[in-house]
């Protein structure tokens, strides 16, 4: 099963919590409530979401013929329902119930239904109403101004860019879920911006230079980056039976490819301002991840998956620096067929990038295809999603 997480941000563009996409398709009841509990409670919650609340929608029959709820944390979890199933008297009858046992529940519009009056008993049993902005005609901007006199939490959804969220924030809502927080606001075409930052300079000197000692020497001329790879290549990633203490040491089990990866994850770190940005990071390092444990499902080539995580780090290094793609691999002394794969999400590499974003956009005819042209079985794609969040976890705690 396929699972990710999405930011939600509030008016102020802080971290409010996260909807938990997964994928329902072509499974049966009994097998999507296995996979997705099994998921769940292969993670620490509590970090995979950074101590917030996570939306979670699910079908009807979930509620009403299994255990699932039972089984996931009532403080944690925001059940959604689609308002076309809410002509149903004893769904609802279940939720009132649950409810009363402590659970919190959100409907999402269905498009289409902009008849008001069956919202307006919904607001003592619902906290939360979730609108699309995927489409937007007039019979929806009225329905909006009628439901916002309604005691509901409105969170808008499918917010692609920074208008989106302008319109969303002029309409009234309180929620902001979508794409908007991956774009960036201004970017700076200057070469002298990508100075500004210490580890991005060390980053240039180490694609170019082939001496490991003198890397190292380079890195030992910055305290804080060398404490912090020392803390790295010491962490529970590499099952080291001895620590290593040595910077030069820490090079040479690198290597520059590696070397390059850590350094530019850090840098993404120094980066990173605010919960826009920490969540455009962690949206990174989803894919760089993912990116290389897929690949050596695909392919047990390690230097190909070390290629694939770049690729997944560096599709949002744009973003995340406010610099455009070309200084940023010009400065970095990448090829030019890094940012052919980048821009036009092509070939192998390509293949990859658009797949780890189908799964972030729950576009499920490309996670279709996909599968099926590299015959990947759903317990694979389980384990490389709970292994690539348990990773993210761990190195957010390094890297900060």
């Amino acid at each position: 099963m396929l699972l990710c997480k999405a930011p939600i941000f509030d008016k102020n563009k802080s971290l409010y919590g996260y909807e938990i996409k997964y994928e329902k398709e072509d499974l049966d009841l009994n097998e999507i409530v296995k996979n997705l509990y099994s998921i769940i409670s292969q993670l620490d919650i509590k970090k995979f979401l950074d101590n917030k609340q996570a939306f979670i929608k699910v079908i009807p029959d979930i509620i009403v013929f299994t255990d699932f709820l039972n089984l996931i944390n009532k403080e944690v979890f925001i059940i959604e329902i689609e308002s076309k199933h809410l002509k149903s008297k004893s769904l609802l009858e279940k939720i009132r119930d649950l409810k009363n046992e402590g659970f919190t529940f959100s409907i999402e519009f269905a498009e289409g239904d902009f008849d008001i009056e069956p919202f307006l008993p919904m607001s003592s049993i619902f906290n939360y109403l979730s609108i699309s902005f995927k489409t937007f005609i007039p019979e929806k901007d009225q329905f909006i101004e009628k439901v916002r006199e309604l005691p509901f939490t409105l969170k808008a959804e499918d917010l692609d860019t920074k208008e989106d969220f302008d319109k969303a924030t002029l309409l009234g809502f309180d929620l902001f879920e979508g794409e908007f927080f991956t774009k960036p606001e201004s970017i700076d075409t200057k070469e002298d911006t990508f100075n500004k930052l210490e580890v991005l300079k060390l980053i240039r000197y180490v694609s170019v230079e082939d001496d490991l000692n003198d890397i190292a020497e380079a890195i030992k001329s910055s305290p804080d980056i060398s404490v912090r790879l020392l803390k790295y290549i010491n962490s529970s990633f590499f099952y080291l039976n001895n620590p290593i203490t040595s910077i030069n040491r820490a090079v040479a089990y690198l290597g520059k490819k590696n070397l390059v990866s850590w350094l530019f994850m850090l840098s993404m770190m120094s980066a990173s301002k605010n919960d826009l940005d920490k969540e455009a990071v962690k949206t990174a390092l989803f894919r760089a991840k993912f990116m290389e444990l897929l690949s050596l499902k695909i392919n047990p080539d390690s230097n190909i998956a070390d290629t694939a995580f770049l690729v997944g780090l560096l599709s949002l290094a744009e973003r995340i620096f406010k610099i455009d793609l070309k200084t940023i691999l010009k400065e970095l002394n990448l090829s030019e067929e890094m940012e052919k794969v980048l821009t036009e999400k092509e070939g192998y590499f390509g293949e990859l990038l658009n797949f780890v974003i189908a799964i972030e956009k729950d576009d499920v005819l490309t996670i279709k295809v996909f599968k099926k042209k590299y015959m990947l079985a759903d317990e694979e794609i389980s384990e490389i999603t709970v292994e690539t969040y348990r990773w993210i976890d761990t190195m957010f705690e390094i890297l900060r």
